[in-house]
């Protein structure tokens, strides 16, 4: 598995695991974002493009927008995401717990 791989699988968790928790839904991401390059700095940035299932949504459509926002503006760090991602599941399986 190639770096770049890893990071576009860690985005996806991320994304999913963020949604779930903020709106305790489950929802397919793979068609909502792009990974691509910046045309001027030429890092890797993920270009949302949203469909119907998002754009219908708008308090959804601005969790994404701002969760990708704050990637591309390097607000996240790899070390952020995969901490922010621990805590998350941890609160999943403590809900699971008390049910």
């Amino acid at each position: 598995m190639t770096p770049s791989s890893d990071i576009k699988k860690m985005i996806k968790k991320y994304l999913t695991i963020s949604v779930k928790s903020q709106f305790n839904i489950d929802i397919n991401l793979e068609k909502e974002y792009a990974l691509t390059e910046n045309l001027v700095s030429k890092k890797t940035i993920i270009a949302p493009t949203f469909t119907k299932k998002i754009l219908s949504k708008p308090g959804l459509k601005l969790f994404l927008t701002s969760l990708i926002t704050e990637i591309n503006n390097e607000r996240c760090s790899i070390e952020f995401i995969l901490e922010k991602m621990k805590s998350l599941r941890g609160n999943d399986f403590q809900q699971m717990q008390i049910i």
